[in-house]
């Protein structure tokens, strides 16, 4: 019977894994798999489990990672998100500066007009 497997997107990281699925429940991007059971990790001292599915073969394994690996990729994700953040603050005050001094502008044209229309009365 097998059971279904979602993966992390273009990743063989699994994210979730059902049994006993109906064919009207299956979500787009389910992969099916010839396994009955999810195998259980090894429990190594000072490694993070982490299930995979083998695309080609549909079968699943684990790659274990050291914690500081994922700490450390954390805060690489961590620095990368507060970069983009940093640049999009940098970037929406430029728009608003940009904003206010055309607004400026906008204020004197019409000023100008208004002393133009009411010269030529």
């Amino acid at each position: 019977m097998g059971v279904y497997v979602i993966c992390q997107q273009d990743s063989s990281v699994v994210r979730a894994v059902f049994k006993n699925v109906q064919p009207d429940q299956i979500e787009p991007g389910t992969i099916h798999t010839n396994e009955e059971v999810v195998p259980k990790p090894e429990g190594i001292l000072g490694l993070t489990p982490v299930l995979m599915l083998d695309k080609e073969t549909n079968t699943f394994y684990y790659d274990y990672y050291a914690q500081d690996f994922l700490l450390m990729r954390l805060h690489s994700v961590n620095d990368e998100l507060n970069t983009t953040i940093g640049t999009l603050l940098m970037e929406n005050a430029n728009d608003k500066a940009t904003i206010s001094s055309l607004e400026e502008t906008v204020g004197t044209l019409l000023m100008e007009v208004a002393t133009l229309k009411g010269g030529a009365e």
